[in-house]
C-alpha cells in the first residue's frame, strides 16, 4: 500500500461509524490523562514523558499485563477520578466517530483505596452524562464481577449495582484470571442477574481453551462472549457458535500483545468471519495495548485482507450485538447507513 493510499485508508476508517462493545474503561484512559495521573501521584520511578509511559506499558505475557493493570488502578485516588476517566475516554472514542460504547468497569479492583461500588458507578455515570451532552456519544456500562473474587463477592457487587440498572448500567461481565478460576460457580448468580434484567457477557477462550467457552455459553447463558479466541480448538464449538450466532467480542491487538496469539496473521478472526460467526471488532484496553478501535479496523484491511464491505458488515454486526433496545438499534442502523453513503467510494 502506497503512503497516499495508506493515508486515505486512515481517514476513511477514522470517519466510518463504529460501535465499541468490549472496552475496559480503565484501560481506555487516554495516554495524556494517564500520564498526568501518574505525575500527580508521584509515581516511583517517575515517568518523564509519554514515551516513558509507553515503555512501561510493554508486556511480556498475560500475567505481566495483570501486574501493570494493578499499577494503573493505584493511580485512581478518589472515586471522583472515575468521572474524569469516563469523560476523557469517551471523548477520545467520539473523535473516532464511535457512536455507542458498552464499557466494562471493575469496582472490585479498588478495595485497596476503599472505594464503593456506588461511588465509582455514580462517578462514571456523571462522566457519561457529560460526554453524551457535549459530544453526542452514547454509553452504557457493564460491571465486571471478576472471577478471582468469587461468586459471594460477585453477588454483593450485583446487589450494589442493581439500583443503577437502566440508569446507565446495562449488564454484567466476568473478567479476571480465566486460567485459574472457572466460570461454573457463577451460574446461579448469572441466572439471578438475568431475572433482574441485566444483560450477560463474559470473557472466555482468551487464556483458557474451548471448554471455558462452552461453560459460559451453556451454564451462564451469556448473550455475548468476550474474546472467544480459542474456539477453533473444538470444531463442534465453532459450529455451535455459527448456528447460535452468539456475538464474539474479538480483540486482535490485545490477543497478540498478551501472547494469546503469536501474530496478527495467526489470529482466527478472519477464519471465524468467513465461516459466518457473528464477529465484532473491539480495542479492549486501547491505551494499555497502544491501539484504538480505528487501528483495529485498519489492521484487518492491511494485514488480514478484509475489504471495506467486510468492515461495513462488522460495524453492522456490532449494532446488532449491542445491548441497545430494538428501536435504538433500528435508529442506529439508519444513521450508519447514512454515514456510510456519505463516505463515498472506497479509498483502496
Amino acid at each position: 500500500m502506497s503512503p497516499d493510499s495508506d493515508q486515505r485508508l486512515q481517514r476513511f476508517v477514522s470517519r466510518m461509524p463504529k460501535v465499541e462493545l468490549h472496552l475496559h474503561i480503565e484501560g481506555a484512559i487516554p495516554p495524556e490523562t494517564l500520564f498526568e495521573m501518574a505525575r500527580e501521584k508521584g509515581d516511583d520511578p517517575p515517568l518523564r514523558d509519554l514515551e516513558d509511559l509507553r515503555r512501561k506499558l510493554t508486556y511480556t505475557d498475560f500475567a505481566h499485563f495483570i501486574e501493570l493493570w494493578t499499577w494503573m488502578t493505584t493511580l485512581l485516588r478518589e472515586e471522583e477520578d472515575f468521572e474524569r476517566i469516563a469523560y476523557d475516554a469517551l471523548k477520545a472514542l467520539s473523535a473516532q466517530n464511535v457512536k455507542h460504547v458498552e464499557a466494562s468497569y471493575s469496582p472490585g479492583d479498588y478495595w485497596r483505596q476503599g472505594f464503593s461500588v456506588q461511588g465509582i458507578t455514580e462517578s462514571l455515570l456523571r462522566g457519561r452524562a457529560r460526554a453524551q451532552a457535549e459530544l453526542g456519544i452514547r454509553c452504557q456500562f457493564i460491571v465486571d464481577l471478576i472471577r478471582d473474587h468469587g461468586p459471594e463477592r460477585g453477588a454483593r457487587y450485583l446487589d450494589e449495582v442493581t439500583p443503577y440498572l437502566g440508569q446507565g448500567v446495562v449488564g454484567i461481565g466476568l473478567g479476571g484470571s480465566e486460567q485459574d478460576f472457572r466460570a461454573d460457580p457463577y451460574a446461579s448468580l448469572y441466572r439471578e442477574a438475568e431475572r433482574r434484567g441485566f444483560r450477560l457477557t463474559a470473557h472466555a477462550g482468551e487464556v483458557a481453551g474451548a471448554e471455558s467457552i462452552w461453560t459460559v455459553a451453556r451454564k451462564l447463558g451469556v448473550q455475548r462472549i468476550g474474546h472467544c479466541t480459542r474456539a477453533y480448538e473444538d470444531p463442534d464449538l465453532v459450529l455451535f457458535l455459527s448456528e447460535q450466532q452468539i456475538p464474539l467480542e474479538m480483540c486482535v491487538t490485545s490477543n497478540v500483545r498478551t501472547g494469546v496469539t503469536k501474530s496478527v496473521e495467526a489470529h482466527p478472526i478472519g477464519e471465524y468471519f468467513r465461516q459466518g460467526l457473528r464477529v465484532v471488532v473491539n480495542s479492549d484496553d486501547p491505551t494499555m495495548f497502544n491501539t484504538s478501535i480505528t487501528q483495529e479496523y485498519e489492521t484487518l484491511v492491511r494485514r488480514l485482507g478484509f475489504s471495506l464491505e467486510d468492515l461495513k458488515q462488522l460495524s453492522t454486526n456490532a449494532v446488532e450485538a449491542s445491548f441497545m433496545s430494538q428501536d435504538e438499534k433500528a435508529a442506529m442502523k439508519l444513521l450508519f447507513q447514512k454515514e456510510w453513503e456519505e463516505l463515498g467510494e472506497s479509498p483502496l
